[in-house]
């Protein structure tokens, strides 16, 4: 482990360590608010930006300029809907997490060696929240949080949740859904990455138990839908059309639950395959009523303008990071990262098909693997301040496989036709003696 931080971009590591920082550490300029992880991505962003324009081992790519298109929409929107400085500030620090997260990964991981070592530091960070979330869990108090707002003075608003007779560890995240969703996100692509099965059981392991801390169904749904995906994808391979037959037995499945139950097949998962089901039926309610708010404001939403409700929904939060990109920014933001990512998952997808390095497939299926899976805990759980940033970066990590490093050209003498090496004959004996004076 040791090793892997020395051989991991030192940007990703610093990227990777802010995201363990508290908020209550945050550094405050006037009203400004900055946690640790802007301030590292504020420092970190322009050398990023620099060296994807102008270093030979990076080239910008289409889908890089539909994720910038993305952010200067939202800064765009909010200003529009708020006025500076409230709106612009607010828009700008939204693009710095999300496009400075994802520069730097897509800036610095440039090959598989860079790679594997910037999940190692993940897989560390992981632990190392795990390892303050354990006491949280077992001693039911927020330790972290209690520790440094009585330090800094600074109150972030947490809560004592307990849940299957456990107390839901906040670890240094906002949330205990962060705190899971943190640790259970990248688990197919960590799992993928490593090529010796006893050290893949040991991550499994670590990741599991981590994301068990936080008591949150979002996190724990997204650990199962991977390992699924991971068991279909080694009971299929060698199958052919298989995406085919994996999109038809998903579609049957959704129609078969249809006709069986009442409550649809969205309803059933957010209902019956949650430890809360009143927090399952709630989230129903925010899509029903949020879509009716992106209908009635579908070109630059409603900003951060409360949403329209009914009464007795009191909290204003929207538990659904792609409804609330629609919402507040409008359908234009939601279609336009939607283009970016499909864009990048058609790069690496076509790189992957066009290689011959078993590893470099096998990283490419793990890295698909956790982005379905965290698009569509992405329906459930909304991505802010740490967790915003997160999504962004793990997007960044993808660019290696859409655009891995180019290798040096050996230089070679022109093989053509007409440029064809001359072979020198040797000479003929002649057939008659030497004269001995030759030899004088």
């Amino acid at each position: 482990m040791l090793r892997a931080l020395m051989i991991a971009p030192l940007p990703v590591t610093l990227v990777i360590a802010s995201f363990l920082c508290p908020t209550e550490l945050s550094l405050f300029l006037g009203g400004l608010r900055l946690p640790p992880h802007r301030i590292a991505l504020i420092v970190l962003f322009p050398i990023a930006l620099y060296r994807l324009l102008f270093s030979r081992k990076v080239r910008l790519q289409g889908f890089d300029l539909v994720f910038v298109a993305f952010n200067i929409w939202t800064v765009a929107v909010f200003t529009n809907h708020s006025g500076t400085p409230d709106g612009l500030v607010y828009g700008g620090s939204l693009a710095l997490e999300s496009l400075g997260a994802y520069l730097v990964a897509r800036a610095y991981v440039r090959d598989q060696q860079s790679l594997n070592a910037s999940l190692k530091v993940m897989l560390l960070a992981i632990a190392t929240a795990a390892l303050i979330a354990l006491p949280e869990t077992l001693l039911g108090q927020n330790f972290a949080h209690n520790i440094l707002r009585a330090l800094t003075g600074y109150e972030h608003p947490v809560a004592v949740e307990t849940r299957l007779g456990l107390t839901r560890a906040y670890a240094t995240f906002d949330h205990p859904i962060h705190y899971g969703t943190f640790c259970a996100g990248l688990l197919a692509l960590l799992l993928y990455s490593e090529r010796q099965q006893n050290r893949r059981y040991g991550r499994a392991t670590i990741i599991g138990g981590a994301t068990f801390l936080g008591l949150s169904s979002a996190p724990m749904l997204c650990l199962a839908l991977q390992f699924a995906m991971m068991a279909w994808d080694r009971l299929t391979r060698g199958i052919r059309s298989r995406a085919l037959m994996t999109f038809a037995l998903i579609a049957g499945l959704y129609v078969g639950v249809s006709l069986v139950s009442d409550r649809g097949p969205i309803g059933l998962i957010a209902t019956g395959l949650t430890l809360d089901s009143w927090t399952g039926y709630y989230r129903m309610q925010i899509w029903i009523h949020g879509l009716e708010n992106v209908w009635a404001n579908p070109w630059t939403g409603i900003g951060l303008a409360d949403w329209e409700r009914p009464w007795w929904m009191v909290s204003d939060t929207v538990d659904a990071f792609w409804l609330v990109i629609a919402m507040r920014e409008g359908i234009p933001a939601f279609l336009l990262l939607t283009l970016a990512i499909a864009m990048l998952v058609a790069a690496a997808v076509s790189k992957g098909l066009s290689t011959h390095d078993r590893q470099t497939k096998r990283i490419l299926r793990g890295w698909l693997i956790s982005l379905i899976a965290l698009c569509l805990i992405g329906a459930t759980v909304h991505f802010w301040n740490v967790l915003y940033a997160y999504f962004f970066f793990f997007l960044g990590l993808g660019g290696v496989l859409a655009d891995p490093a180019r290798s040096k050209a050996r230089r070679s003498a022109p093989t053509s036709r007409t440029a064809r090496p001359r072979i020198k004959r040797a000479p003929r004996r002649s057939r008659h003696p030497i004269p001995e004076e030759v030899w004088a």
